[in-house]
């Protein structure tokens, strides 16, 4: 009984020890993650919440439309965006939507990638409008609809 006490004690006494070096060891690999509040919709350059226009004009992205023999190329950049893990400031993903709100493709960042945050995305159809969000680590989740328009 005497041997389970002491492994027992140990291993707190472990635990308790090294919390604070994973903890540090950790903070080093990964950014801390903003304050993730509740968002009830996305932010918009008409509605940008507890925002201003010109946060707004730094996270709403920029949706352009290419046909292709396949169907379509979408590009979805954020512009004038920091990529920065040092602040941490990033934009974390890009997602693309149809009109419905289906998913048609997502593409994850890093706050070491290189800036702007692009996305491009291959569809096999041409829809009619996209929802274009991107979601940045301190404001939240920004939104575009775009009409398709082919040039």
């Amino acid at each position: 009984m005497k041997k389970f006490c002491l492994v027992g004690i140990f291993v707190v006494v472990a635990a308790i020890g090294l919390g604070p070096a994973l903890q540090a060891a950790e903070a080093q690999h990964v950014a801390p993650p903003a304050k993730k509040a509740l968002q009830a919709k996305p932010f918009t350059m008409t509605d940008f919440g507890p925002w201003n226009e010109e946060v707004a004009k730094k996270h709403v992205p920029t949706v352009t439309f290419e046909k292709t023999g396949a169907g379509l190329k979408v590009t979805v950049r954020v512009d004038n965006h920091p990529m920065d893990p040092q602040k941490p400031h990033w934009i974390e993903w890009i997602l693309l939507e149809d009109a419905d709100g289906r998913k048609l493709g997502e593409k994850r960042f890093k706050a070491a990638d290189p800036g702007p945050a692009t996305a491009v995305f291959e569809l096999p159809a041409v829809p009619d409008k996209v929802k274009a969000l991107e979601r940045c680590n301190i404001h939240g989740i920004w939104l575009k609809e775009a009409a398709v328009e082919l040039k």
